[in-house]
């Protein structure tokens, strides 16, 4: 994921960067809580939306395009952060099959394989010295086999971290060879910049904003039942209002045309 300072990726991120800070900071938006969804919602292929401090939820019909365009800025400038890169990065690492993982080498696993035992060992010698009398001489003289017998498989750690090592590089050529999942999250953000863009765009075209609600059991729910299956952008869009909604799906056009 190479970085990129110009171009379509990262268009006018230096003029909207000082616009995206002040929209945060007008609005009391947690720009943490904003980023955690922001990315969330492109591993997971669904939107989510950060908890709206009640100034953001009150903002007039007449401000609410701006408000979306400033917040669509902010999103055009997080993208062209190494921020963004590797949480990006670290969520799909994490989205693949272990089979699928780049697989160690014998050094990489034999290091862990040590680590590991030393841990224990020194947990166990941590938690004798909290004992005493008898039950901390029998402790001790236990710790003294463990110590023996960790010897022993230090020695043989090598070995073991090599054959590891071939059966995760079989494991792993065997998985390549795989017709790849439609699915799976791309390592490239940009591929999945574009599925989230055309998905919002798909969803949230026809919007019903003169749909009536109605409560039933304390919750708020469309007098029409096949509303109340429509996707999560679409139930955002009606909420956010006209406004609102038209301002996202012009950003969301423009900013699809300059990943293509």
């Amino acid at each position: 994921m190479a970085t990129r300072s110009s171009g379509p990726w990262c268009d006018s991120c230096g003029r909207s960067a000082a616009a995206a800070t002040d929209v945060f900071q007008e609005y009391g938006l947690d720009r943490q809580a904003w980023a955690d969804s922001f990315v969330n919602s492109l591993a997971d292929g669904v939107p989510y939306a950060p908890s709206l401090p009640a100034k953001l939820k009150g903002v007039p019909p007449a401000q609410r395009a701006a408000v979306v365009n400033a917040l669509g800025a902010a999103a055009k400038a997080f993208v062209g952060t190494p921020e963004f890169r590797a949480r990006y990065g670290k969520e799909y690492e994490a989205s693949l099959p272990d089979d699928l993982r780049p697989p160690r080498s014998a050094a990489e696993i034999e290091k862990s394989m040590r680590a590991e035992m030393q841990k224990g060992l020194t947990e166990m010698e941590a938690a004798v010295k909290d004992l005493q009398g008898d039950v901390r001489k029998q402790a001790e003289a236990a710790l003294v086999q463990v110590r023996a017998e960790l010897k022993q498989q230090l020695a043989t750690v090598g070995t073991a971290a090599a054959r590891q090592a071939a059966e995760e590089k079989a494991r792993y050529e065997e998985a390549k060879s795989r017709p790849p999942d439609p699915g799976a999250l791309s390592a490239d953000p940009r591929v999945s910049l574009r599925k989230a863009l055309k998905s919002f765009l798909d969803e949230t075209s026809g919007v019903d904003f003169a749909a009536q609600t109605k409560t039933a059991s304390r919750t708020r729910r469309f007098e029409r039942a096949d509303y109340e299956s429509k996707p999560r952008s679409w139930k955002m869009c009606y909420r956010a209002g006209r406004e609102a909604c038209d301002a996202a799906r012009t950003f969301a056009t423009g900013w699809l045309a300059e990943l293509k």
